[in-house]
């Protein structure tokens, strides 16, 4: 079963907010390897959720932290 669902940007964070998540802007800074003979940079602003205590990181960009809770309530009414 495939479930889709549109949520915009604002209540996806304010989800986040009820869940105890502090969300915060985010300068992403990447290399990867997709030139050839070559290691490329890449920044990107995103936002992160983070509990508190938690740091920044590509472990908690928001759509991240939103998908896991999104599974979690799934697994709930299985």
């Amino acid at each position: 079963m495939k479930i889709e669902i549109n949520f915009t940007q604002s209540e996806i964070f304010e989800f986040l907010q009820k869940k105890g998540y502090e969300i915060k802007s985010w300068l992403w800074e990447f290399t990867d390897e997709t030139f050839p003979n070559g290691i490329a940079s890449h920044e990107s602003w995103t936002f992160t959720a983070c509990k508190t205590g938690e740091n920044q990181s590509e472990e908690n960009i928001f759509i991240k932290v939103f998908d896991k809770e999104i599974q979690q309530i799934l697994k709930q009414i299985k």
